[in-house]
């Protein structure tokens, strides 16, 4: 499948939150077809799926968001993991790794945009009712989602 819009790797996040914890569960750089197929699928048909490596299904959530990543993204990621793992003062990597999903979350929210609507819409409109249709040939489906949802972004933008 191709997972390019307008020329770039397309990637997302998705923060989640369970009823029993609050400690969030955070994964990056999922393409668009395994935000598709290891997440929202599941999510939307009561299946377990993971986030981060922990086992949820939609009713332990108290809440899930999508974040589209913005090309800055990247580049902080990299540098709150080298600051955890190299920075000259011990005080410091610590600092990080105890605020890693504090400021994972903030870098989120600086360089992301929340599309969980965008793409639950997409779902449900587009790929849910011709999935059975094209479950031979998902990669087909899933390139449509694609070019729905980039579509979808530029009209909120204003593009």
């Amino acid at each position: 499948m191709s997972e390019q819009m307008e020329g770039k790797k397309e990637l997302f996040a998705v923060y989640a939150v369970r009823k029993s914890d609050a400690t969030p569960l955070i994964q990056t750089h999922l393409s668009f077809g395994q935000l598709m197929d290891d997440i929202v699928m599941p999510f939307e048909s009561g299946e377990m799926f993971f986030i981060d490596g922990a086992p949820v299904k939609a009713t332990d959530l108290d809440r899930i968001k999508i974040i589209h990543q913005q090309e800055f993204f990247n580049r902080t990621f990299h540098d709150l993991h080298w600051m955890m793992r190299y920075s000259s003062e011990l005080k410091k990597q610590e600092l990080y790794a105890n605020q890693y999903h504090v400021r994972l979350e903030a870098l989120l929210r600086e360089s992301g945009e929340d599309v969980t609507s965008q793409v639950i819409k997409v779902y449900r409109t587009a790929i849910k009712p011709k999935l059975k249709d094209y479950l031979p040939n998902k990669e087909v489906l899933l390139n449509a989602a694609v070019k729905v949802f980039a579509e979808s972004i530029k009209s909120l933008s204003g593009v």
